[in-house]
């Protein structure tokens, strides 16, 4: 799995280059630079994540497969044939995952960070969820019952997951027959709209076929506008993972009535805060009741002026970021638990600086404090290696 997102990095930076030159080109540019960074930090604090929950992202559904299927894998997995139903019967789990992610509040909170940008590129595909894998392991179970072995599970996801990469840009228009049958660009930016009629529409990953299915397909008509209704502006990497948590956490403790606490987790997102002719204000922000409402608690943000200056600091910061984590991925398997826990800490760190200084947080003799002792938990940590 390392070596596969090692190898990756590369190809994804190189086709976001291509993007972002022909958008340059056409004058149609769907790159920010905050956003950007903000995009692919949040990508990388993704990937680091899945050292501490991994037991959620792998090792629940290894020791049910264990426990039900012993040492035995079914030749069948390893056909071609076999490959192509299990592509099926994952993306089958992943549109009812995906579409409880909207449709309830507790699992929104987590994926909400992938759609909290304003704008729509290749980006976007790499602002990934941290703390999605504690509850969505439930809805992979199923494939452990019909026998997929743990390692074709996670050959499976990678596949969907590149798949995906490809449909999170502007630059392709409707595919025609594509776009029907399969998860396109078109596809995939009416799900990232929040026009009221692209709203909480076309979950598929891979196929569309569930969403004629199920009532959620809806084609691209209108232009999109991305986002969330409860638009959030925070660069703060620790915030935007915490910040929907937070609300919800409100919600629930402003709510009267134990029935009513639960279905303010497990029912849409804000469901009964509008039980009253007005809604209920929560921290900064007014909550309404559609599925695909942003319940967010943003702290007051100054877009900072980019001068050169800045944007030299933070790009140098963001590489610094990419290649601490990037040796720490192809070191993982030799690291010990305690010093990989302070690798990672350290990176997060690092990131936290970067979205600080992008928002104006701190100043630059601030971040100079905060990633010397960031290096230094870097030094320890890694120097065993």
């Amino acid at each position: 799995m390392e070596e596969i997102v090692i190898f990756a990095i590369p190809i994804f930076t190189v086709l976001m280059v291509l993007e972002f030159a022909y958008g340059w080109v056409v004058k149609r540019n769907t790159y920010a630079l905050t956003d950007t960074l903000s995009n692919l930090s949040q990508g990388l604090i993704s990937r680091l994540s899945q050292f501490v929950n991994q037991f959620f992202h792998i090792g629940i559904y290894t020791l049910l497969y264990h426990w039900l299927w012993r040492d035995y894998e079914n030749p069948f997995w390893a056909t071609g044939l076999g490959l192509a139903v299990g592509l099926i019967a994952f993306d089958f789990c992943d549109y009812w995952f995906h579409r409880t992610e909207h449709e309830s509040a507790i699992f929104w909170a987590s994926h909400v960070v992938h759609h909290q940008s304003k704008h729509y590129n290749l980006s976007v595909a790499l602002r990934q969820v941290s703390t999605e894998p504690i509850f969505g392991f439930i809805f992979y179970l199923p494939l452990a019952l019909l026998g997929m072995p743990p390692k074709q599970l996670l050959l499976t996801v990678i596949l969907v997951l590149f798949y995906q990469f490809w449909v999170h840009t502007e630059h392709i228009g409707k595919l025609g027959w594509f776009d029907y049958v399969f998860d396109s660009p078109s596809n995939h930016r009416v799900h990232h709209a929040v026009n009221p009629q692209y709203l909480d529409k076309n979950y598929g990953g891979f196929l569309m076929v569930w969403d004629h299915l199920f009532g959620s397909y809806e084609p691209e008509v209108e232009p999109c506008v991305y986002g969330t209704k409860k638009p959030f502006d925070s660069v703060d990497p620790l915030w935007t993972i915490i910040s929907e948590y937070v609300s919800l956490f409100k919600l629930v403790w402003h709510t009267q009535g134990l029935g009513a606490k639960w279905r303010c987790i497990y029912k849409p997102p804000g469901w009964g805060v509008a039980d009253s002719n007005s809604a209920v204000s929560i921290g900064t922000s007014s909550i309404g009741t559609s599925s695909s409402d942003a319940l967010h608690i943003s702290p007051p943000q100054t877009q900072p002026r980019w001068t050169k200056g800045l944007i030299t600091v933070c790009v140098l910061q963001f590489f610094s970021v990419v290649l601490f984590a990037v040796f720490f991925l192809a070191n993982e398997d030799a690291t010990s638990y305690p010093h990989a826990l302070q690798t990672i800490a350290a990176v997060v760190g690092l990131c936290w600086g970067l979205g600080a200084l992008m928002g104006r947080t701190i100043n630059y003799a601030q971040l100079l404090f905060l990633n010397a002792v960031c290096y230094g938990v870097l030094y320890l940590a890694l120097s065993p290696l």
